[in-house]
């Protein structure tokens, strides 16, 4: 059972002291050893809860608490969370601010980013349209250029040419006219060339040596209209003479 009590003496050289019973107004013995050791030593008018226990015939008391320096603790311990909840609340505020401020920022970014984008659009289709009418201006105005320069014209007298450029023109021309003639002849020669080559009943068929002909007529038709053969070595028109006997 717990009593309460409260120190009326004690004796620092001696290690003991006295408690006032609240209820029996009767005084009881305590020892320093069996004092809690939280809060220093024992102070005169502090109030403890204790239980009584006989030692060896004498009556002290025994699992006693301080209850002034728990009351203080629990002071102390309601002030540290009440300076943690005015801490916490102070973060939360400096970081609601800070959020806030930041929403802020952000927001005056993006409008920012919108006007400007349609401040640049609405340049951009202007700079278009000033284009736009500045060429169809521009054309406009060749227009009347080309017309005006029809009407001062009028018509064209042909141009003369001085002897000498005459000649130079008349020079050219005959010259251009026996090309083609060449050319028309070339084509000629090779159109009956190839009448020719059909009428033959041989064909160019890749073969270019004299041991891979089978008679002398066909070794002549080769060396006449096919390419890169090697029958006639000393180009007298006669191909294979020792094989064919020529």
């Amino acid at each position: 059972m717990f009593y309460l009590g409260q120190i009326i003496e004690y004796h620092h050289d001696k290690g003991y002291g006295l408690l006032l019973d609240h209820n029996s107004a009767q005084s009881v013995i305590f020892y320093i050893a069996d004092f809690p050791k939280e809060g220093g030593q024992p102070k005169k008018g502090e109030t403890i809860k204790y239980v009584i226990i006989n030692a060896h015939g004498t009556l002290k008391a025994h699992q006693m608490i301080r209850l002034d320096v728990a009351m203080s603790n629990d002071l102390k311990n309601k002030k540290i969370n009440i300076d943690k909840q005015k801490n916490i609340l102070r973060r939360g505020k400096n970081e609601g601010q800070k959020f806030g401020f930041m929403s802020v920022v952000i927001l005056v970014i993006v409008f920012g980013f919108v006007y400007f984008s349609f401040a640049t659009w609405n340049q951009y289709q202007t700079y278009q349209e000033e284009q736009h009418a500045k060429f169809a201006l521009l054309e406009q105005q060749q227009k009347q250029i080309v017309e005006q320069q029809r009407k001062e014209i009028g018509y064209v007298k042909p141009v003369k040419f001085s002897e000498k450029s005459q000649n130079a023109l008349n020079s050219h021309h005959h010259s251009v006219q026996k090309q083609n003639e060449a050319e028309s002849v070339q084509s000629n020669t090779a159109v009956s060339t190839t009448a020719s080559t059909e009428k033959s009943p041989y064909q160019c068929d890749g073969r270019t040596h004299c041991s891979q002909m089978t008679s002398y007529d066909e070794a002549v038709f080769f060396i006449k209209n096919c390419p890169n053969t090697q029958m006639d070595g000393n180009h007298d028109g006669r191909p294979c003479e020792r094989q064919f006997g020529k």
